[in-house]
């Protein structure tokens, strides 16, 4: 019996797939990039997110129907209510929320772990946000500043639905940050493995926007790869 060996992508693949897969499934312009983007960071670090892309994917079906989300200031603090709540279209703007001074509070979100992503990519240059969510069973924090990210997670969050709270923080130390720096240095030298039947529901849904080979789609489809997550 021959056992397939899961493919192994470089970090650009991951984007650049990610990237035409949210386009192709109806995500909004600029959003798609970066919600690509925290798929890729958490991928480079060992947590998953490939397989929660393709859980939204199979989730939202072939198209996403983008509605903004209500967002009230109680007085405490910005909180953000959608349909879905999800945090592949909603952490740019709870980052937004939370970088300009606000506590944020995302109710029943969905990946809260992209949320994660999303902060530890942007706050830098001093900022530091503290972010929690959880469920009945168990609770997970993160720690994300100056572009690195220290997590205390319990695996039974990271796809539920719960309330995410994310407020000014600590960023965390050299120590606390290590362990997923060093999955980060490791995926730059050898790529990653990914699971077959989540690379193909993404692939799928990248191809609903692949461009037919033409000289104007040589010259400039797929010319733009960011391989800094």
């Amino acid at each position: 019996m021959t056992v397939d060996t899961p493919p192994r992508v470089s970090l650009a693949e991951v984007f650049q797939t990610s990237w035409k897969a949210l386009e192709g499934t109806g995500f909004p312009a600029g959003i798609d990039r970066e919600a690509a983007a925290n798929v890729t960071w958490l991928e480079a670090r060992g947590l998953g997110g490939v397989s929660l892309l393709a859980r939204e994917i199979e989730r939202l079906g072939e198209t996403v129907a983008w509605e903004p989300p209500e967002i009230d200031d109680d007085g405490n603090g910005i909180i953000i209510r959608a349909m879905p709540a999800t945090g592949t279209l909603h952490a740019p703007g709870a980052i937004d929320w939370a970088l300009s001074g606000n506590a944020v509070t995302v109710v029943d979100c969905i990946a809260p772990l992209l949320i994660v992503a999303e902060a530890a990519r942007r706050a830098v240059d001093g900022a530091a946000l503290s972010i929690t969510w959880g469920i009945e069973r168990g609770k997970s924090t993160a720690k994300c500043g100056g572009g690195q990210a220290a997590l205390s997670l319990d695996i039974r969050t990271a796809r539920a639905p719960s309330t995410v709270t994310i407020r000014a923080g600590k960023p965390p130390s050299a120590k606390q940050s290590r362990h997923l720096a060093g999955f980060h240095a490791q995926s730059l030298r050898e790529g990653i493995t990914v699971d077959p039947e989540d690379w193909t529901v993404i692939k799928k849904a990248a191809t609903r926007v692949l461009v037919p080979a033409s000289a104007q789609s040589r010259s400039g489809a797929g010319a733009e790869v960011d391989d800094s997550a």
